[in-house]
């Protein structure tokens, strides 16, 4: 997790996905639109603004929280929801753990170690 502006915060996090490339083609459909109800609880729960982006088969997440962002509300919200529960499911389908990865987590915090502003 980083500062970023305006009492916004990041989360970088990484995944990996299954090595087919039509898993992967199928994996970057569903993300084109994914389903309104996951948007509205992502938003609902404070998240700000996400995005993922691809090399291969390693994922990368930024995640833009406000200032009062509650993760472990956030995951507790999730388990709790059936439409996310689902989703989540689908995902793992085409997502596999990193090296890294403790065992029974997803997506996993990176660590930053070089920012331009602090230099």
């Amino acid at each position: 997790m980083s500062g970023a502006a305006a009492g916004r915060r990041r989360f970088c996090q990484a995944l990996d996905l299954v090595d087919s490339p039509t898993l992967i083609d199928e994996y970057r459909r569903h993300h084109q639109r994914i389903w309104p109800e996951i948007a509205d609880h992502l938003r609902r729960h404070g998240i700000l603004d996400m995005e993922i982006y691809r090399l291969g088969t390693r994922l990368f997440m930024v995640v833009e929280v406000g200032a009062d962002f509650d993760a472990a509300r956030f995951a507790a919200a999730g388990l709790d929801n059936p439409q996310v529960q689902r989703w989540e499911a689908l995902m793992w389908h085409y997502q596999a753990a990193t090296p890294w990865t403790p065992q029974g987590e997803k997506w996993v915090a990176m660590e930053r170690i070089f920012s331009l502003q602090q230099q």
